[in-house]
């Protein structure tokens, strides 16, 4: 009998420190705490990388491309150039005039491969599809030059935002997730082989230099609309330019044109917000009386993202 009592001693020890322990659990924790995983609020950023890129899209009569600084997150387990593909297919994030998508929205990233030569890159049939554009009686001449934007603002943005050289772009035309090499014509390029492996082009890049020489072709002809575009809005004293008709009669009303120019060479800034570039210049007051003005510093201004040149810098070159 001694055995009977000794075990029911210990199952009443037993069932008191139970009931403890679960007093204990249901005053500290709720009663699924077992089935709960704590979540570390850091793992998300833990498991994407941002990264601050140049992104390209088309200006306002799409004639170049445009530069936009976005920040750019792409998940671990994902390709950056993935990434940048997608942020050009959603389109520009600044609002206005300035930026406009030449990529269809429709389009699908199918593939983004290594090769020897190349990175390539298979889109979706919908990248020749161009049919989502909204402005009206677009020229044939014009369309071709959307089209060779579209490609590099694709090339320019993948070259400079990871560590390939050339990019070979493939469209999959027969949905089978395959891409296939793509004729030169399609995306409105002279010659009738296919689309090769391209690099970087700055040629059709509004930077800094290619702004500053339009400034100066628009000088030599005195063609208003087009200087006053590349006018900044605001000074660097925070003061607006003047109204568009202002500023047409001022053009007009200066004795001289710009007869010719070159651009000489960057200088070093210490901000980001500005550039200096040297340049000489001859202005023509009519017949032969020129003046000509040698190692001239003139600088631009950032503004939305774009090279601007403020009102004060460009009465200052008369």
């Amino acid at each position: 009998m001694k055995w009977r009592r000794k075990l029911a001693v210990l199952l009443v020890a037993g069932m008191l420190f139970g009931a403890a322990s679960c007093a204990k659990d249901a005053g500290d924790a709720p009663a699924d705490a077992e089935n709960r995983i704590e979540i570390d609020p850091e793992e998300g950023a833990l498991n994407t990388n941002t990264q601050k890129l140049m992104l390209y899209f088309a200006n306002e009569d799409y004639s170049m491309l445009v530069g936009e600084t976005a920040e750019v997150e792409t998940p671990m387990s994902s390709r950056v150039e993935y990434s940048i593909l997608q942020a050009l297919i959603y389109g520009p994030r600044t609002t206005g005039m300035e930026f406009h998508a030449i990529i269809n929205p429709q389009t699908q990233v199918i593939r983004v491969e290594e090769e020897e030569v190349a990175l390539s890159i298979t889109l979706s049939k919908e990248f020749l599809d161009w049919g989502f554009l909204s402005e009206p009686n677009l020229s044939a001449e014009q369309m071709n030059r959307i089209k060779q934007l579209a490609v590099y603002s694709i090339v320019n943005s993948l070259v400079e935002g990871s560590a390939c050289r050339r990019v070979q772009i493939l469209v999959d035309k027969e949905e089978t997730r395959s891409g296939q090499r793509i004729a030169r014509s399609e995306v409105g390029m002279i010659g009738n082989g296919l689309l090769e492996p391209l690099g970087r082009d700055s040629e059709c890049m509004l930077s800094g230099q290619n702004v500053l020489g339009n400034i100066f072709e628009a000088l030599s002809t005195k063609n208003a609309a087009v200087l006053y575009s590349y006018v900044a809005y605001m000074d660097e004293q925070q003061e607006r330019r003047p109204l568009e008709s202002a500023f047409s009669a001022w053009l007009q009303a200066q004795n001289a044109s710009v007869e010719s120019y070159s651009i000489l060479e960057q200088v070093e800034t210490p901000e980001e917000q500005s550039m200096v570039w040297m340049v000489n210049y001859t202005l023509n007051f009519g017949g032969d009386n020129r003046k000509v003005y040698r190692n001239i510093p003139v600088r631009l201004i950032r503004e939305n993202s774009l090279w601007k040149i403020s009102y004060p810098m460009l009465e200052g070159l008369f």
